[in-house]
């Protein structure tokens, strides 16, 4: 039995997952400290976006973070997050984006996410994965990167797919 907060955010995802039918592995994570605290970070990141909390969002980035998106291109600082958080609410409206794998690749977490969830007016569920690289130095993120799929942020992130 799960308990407490760490029980309760995994319900949670698990009631999300259920909702999406996404498979129901657990986060890969790889527990080396430091590196292990920085998935913990991402974990908390993921959340604080879904729950709409721009400001413990920011504080999970460094001030002046590069932020290398698909769609929006390249973005510096705390005011991209903004940016990028205002697009995303705006072309994700009625999703969450929840991550399905966390990676522990020493200062970089790759996290694989699924926007779950169905759009308010087409009510259209998707179930396409993307991924990101997170690069932390100390205990923020520096530079985050977007990847269509998987295996193209585990090439980033110096992984084998």
């Amino acid at each position: 039995m799960l308990g407490g907060e760490r029980g309760q955010k995994l319900l949670a995802i698990g009631r999300v997952r259920d909702r999406a039918n996404l498979p129901t592995r657990m986060f890969r994570d790889t527990g080396r400290g430091m590196s292990q605290e920085n998935v913990e970070r991402i974990k908390a990141g993921f959340d604080a976006h879904n729950r709409g909390d721009v400001d413990a969002l920011v504080e999970v980035y460094d001030p002046e973070a590069v932020f290398e998106t698909l769609l929006l291109g390249t973005h510096h600082g705390n005011e991209a997050i903004r940016l990028i958080y205002e697009e995303n609410r705006k072309t994700l409206s009625g999703y969450d984006v929840v991550p399905v794998e966390l990676i522990d690749a020493g200062d970089k977490v790759v996290a694989v996410a699924q926007a779950v969830g169905a759009g308010p007016a087409s009510e259209i569920a998707v179930d396409d994965q993307f991924a990101f690289v997170f690069t932390f130095k100390g205990e923020r993120v520096v530079r985050e990167q977007a990847f269509r799929n998987r295996e193209e942020a585990l090439e980033a992130a110096g992984l084998s797919a």
